[in-house]
């Protein structure tokens, strides 16, 4: 299972940053030059947590943001008595 939010869809991002030499022009200089770029990747705040979907619990990765603004009650387990009488 990949480490994507099943609410958001956030998952892994790879960003590239730059190195710059030299002084701008605005400020008299020749320019900037690049002189190097890098890749870093930028993760999510994902947690493993289980949702009570259907009477059934359901484990997924949910980003901090997501569980911020989802229902509480998907994250309780259900009442006994509500077992009780589902069933199980």
């Amino acid at each position: 299972m990949p480490k994507v939010c099943a609410v958001t869809g956030r998952r892994t991002r790879r960003l590239t940053t730059s190195r710059r030499r030299g002084s701008a022009k605005r400020k008299g200089g020749v320019g900037l030059k690049k002189v190097g770029v890098h890749t870093r990747t930028q993760r999510p705040n994902l947690q493993k947590k289980t949702l009570w979907l259907g009477g059934r619990a359901q484990r997924v990765w949910l980003s901090a943001k997501a569980l911020r603004s989802l229902d509480p009650t998907l994250l309780a387990p259900p009442l006994r008595a509500e077992r009780r009488a589902g069933g199980r």
